[in-house]
């Protein structure tokens, strides 16, 4: 546009700055802008413009001149034009129109259009217009919102970028950093102006796994490279960083940028080398430790659930049974696939709820048992079986509801052919002292009778005192070789019981009464709601069991107190369950298992020097098993101890309610 000097004269008068110009020099300037141009007066009258003008709103000449303005707006702002016209001409001044406001014309067909207006007051023939430039600017706003919606973009990803944890940064080819996140800032401690523009492997002093070059290297031929970093901070610690980085290329393919994502793993660097030594010294001892079990003459296996699932078996399980034990396999079903059979000591064979590992999975305490194991070549094994309930670590993966025990089988063949002789040596020697122990308990019993004869010198107290004392000599010796003789003959299989249908009831309370003969300290009671309760048993060994527990109960008290007995149905189980209890000094936790064998004494019973072999526990227990029995029994050291002996119903028992 021209110099608006060849165009305008300035007006003379004192009393107007605005410019005066003449209808032709005006219609001259207007047809040689490039922008739509028109002249308004007061009354808002269109009275000049443009060809431009009439291109731009798609009007005829005709249509423009003497037009209103308010056909170029769009009806909703017209209104708002009158006002600001009506104000302009009252201090009109040359400026833009609507400054910071989006202003839009409207088109002959009803298109509306962005503009851009630019106002200038002038004097024509003496009268003040309005000229008005008006542009089209729908492609500069249609750039505008590009270029505002990639702002907001940016923005927001910057936003986010700083919202992460991790260090985002970002490098121009020449690895100049340009973009330094907030997570940046609290990992390596500079702030982004003290970033900005530094080099960045220079600024954090950065190793690379093999060098900076093969690592440039792969970023440039595959355009990311993953790897972990040290990287130097602000205040000279040294961290350990996860680095992912991606090279950026502009539309020709060239390099424009490198987007570095690190993260600190530091501490889990740290604790992951910590966790390897962990795991690397903890595979050493299961190692070591399956090494040693390996090595063990014994077998070794532990097992998990009612049904005693294999867990682990040593390498001497594989060569005295001869198969392989899968595996989660039970021990019933693994006996039965391989035909491997358990006998008791008697000989007879063992139902699986008797297996000694089985019982300690459902009793919950040690179980010491000795055992004869028939292998699938028919090899014939003796076999001290000793299983221990077991509590893993909650890392071993076994449910904590899942009962574990730990099962040793010893082969004890040496042990039992010492046994034998011993067996054969106490059965020879309880023969040999039962004929004069008979002899000499004979003539006691004749002396008593002659001396208290009438007519016969009677013998003096002392002389009485000596002839009892030998009267009770001679009836424990009687009794211990008696023990022994059992002994000897369940040993060898040659014990023979007498059973029939026999009401327990009138027996318990015979002994019971019997035994209350014995001691003035304690008393014995006897409960049961029925007055028949038939079991097939030999009676006389049962009492031999009775008086055994009675008398055990008698001695184990040695303060006194009560002995209770009890005579129980189990209708669940068809059982008649008979219950010795006493609150004597009970029997040490560790001594539970071992309690039923042979010469084994509880270690407080010989501290409360109570006299006794250590047999009648493992009569009653051998005895109670022939007749079809099951004893066990619930002791607390200090406390007192309660035996149970069940024998299954008798058709007898029917009246039994």
């Amino acid at each position: 546009m021209a110099h608006s000097g060849d165009f305008f004269d300035q007006h003379a008068s004192a009393s107007s700055s605005f410019r005066q110009i003449s209808p032709t020099h005006l219609r001259s300037f207007l047809d040689i802008s490039p922008d739509a141009l028109l002249l308004v007066n007061q009354s808002g009258t269109i009275v000049m413009f443009n060809e431009q003008t009439a291109a731009l709103f798609g009007y005829a000449e005709k249509e423009l001149f003497g037009a209103p303005l308010e056909i170029l707006l769009p009806p909703r702002i017209r209104e708002a034009y009158l006002r600001h016209q009506q104000q302009y001409f009252a201090a009109p001044y040359a400026r833009s129109m609507g400054a910071g406001l989006e202003l839009c014309g409207q088109r002959k067909n009803g298109a509306e259009f962005p503009v851009d207006v630019s106002l200038r007051p002038l004097l024509l023939d003496g009268e003040l217009h309005i000229l008005g430039a008006i542009r089209d600017v729908t492609a500069q706003r249609v750039t505008e919102r590009k270029y505002a919606v990639q702002a907001q973009r940016l923005s927001l990803l910057t936003d986010l970028m700083n919202l992460a944890v991790d260090a985002i940064l970002m490098s121009d080819p020449m690895n100049r950093i340009i973009f330094w996140n907030h997570g940046a800032e609290r990992l390596y401690g500079w702030s982004e102006q003290e970033a900005l523009g530094r080099i960045s492997h220079t600024l954090l002093e950065t190793r690379y796994p093999q060098s900076r070059a093969v690592t440039g290297t792969i970023l440039e031929q595959q355009g990311q490279w993953e790897g972990e970093l040290t990287h130097t901070c602000h205040d000279g610690s040294k961290v350990l960083v996860e680095s992912r980085q991606a090279l950026i290329r502009d539309n020709q393919g060239e390099p424009l940028a490198i987007l570095e994502v690190n993260r600190d793993i530091t501490e889990r660097h740290t604790r992951e080398q910590m966790e390897r030594a962990y795991c690397e010294e903890t595979v050493g001892r299961e190692t070591l430790f399956h090494q040693i079990l390996d090595s063990l003459p014994c077998v070794v296996f532990l097992v998990a659930g009612a049904d005693a699932r294999m867990l682990f078996a040593n390498r001497a399980a594989y060569q005295v049974w001869g198969v392989p034990w899968m595996f989660q396999q039970p021990l019933g079903e693994f006996f039965n696939t391989n035909g491997i059979t358990l006998l008791n000591a008697q000989g007879r064979p063992l139902s699986v709820e008797h297996y000694a590992t089985l019982r300690a999975i459902r009793t919950g305490e040690p179980v010491r048992d000795f055992q004869t194991m028939i292998l699938p070549d028919e090899r014939t094994l003796p076999i001290q079986v000793y299983a221990e309930p077991f509590s893993p670590p909650q890392s071993a993966g076994i449910p904590a509801s899942e009962p574990v025990v730990l099962v040793t089988y010893e082969d004890v063949t040496v042990l039992k052919e010492a046994e034998k002789l011993k067996d054969e040596f106490v059965g020879i020697a309880a023969h040999e002292l039962r004929t004069p122990l008979t002899v000499l308990s004979g003539y006691v019993d004749i002396l008593l009778r002659q001396t208290s004869r009438e007519g016969t010198s009677p013998l003096s107290e002392r002389q009485q005192k000596v002839v009892t004392a030998i009267k009770e000599a001679t009836l424990r010796l009687s009794t211990l070789t008696g023990d022994l003789l059992d002994v000897t003959r369940l040993q060898a299989g040659r014990l023979v019981l007498k059973c029939c249908s026999t009401n327990i009831v009138p027996l318990v309370r015979r002994v019971a009464s019997y035994c209350q003969h014995t001691t003035e300290k304690h008393s014995i009671e006897v409960s049961t709601a029925r007055e028949r309760a038939i079991v097939i048993v030999d009676e006389s060994r049962l009492e031999q069991i009775l008086t055994n527990l009675i008398d055990n109960a008698i001695k184990y008290s040695p303060q006194g107190g009560p002995v209770l007995i009890s005579i129980e149905e189990d209708l669940l189980h068809r059982q008649i369950q008979i219950k010795v209890q006493d609150r004597g000094i009970g029997i040490p936790q560790h001594q539970h298992g071992r309690i039923f064998g042979r010469f084994m004494r509880a270690e407080n019973a010989l501290a409360w020097e109570i006299s006794g072999t250590g047999l009648g526990l493992y009569l009653c227990y051998e005895l109670v098993e022939l007749m079809g029995g099951h004893i066990w029994f619930d002791s607390q050291e200090g406390v007192g101890s309660t035996f149970f002996v069940s024998f299954p119903m008798s058709e007898g028992s029917e009246e039994w309610p």
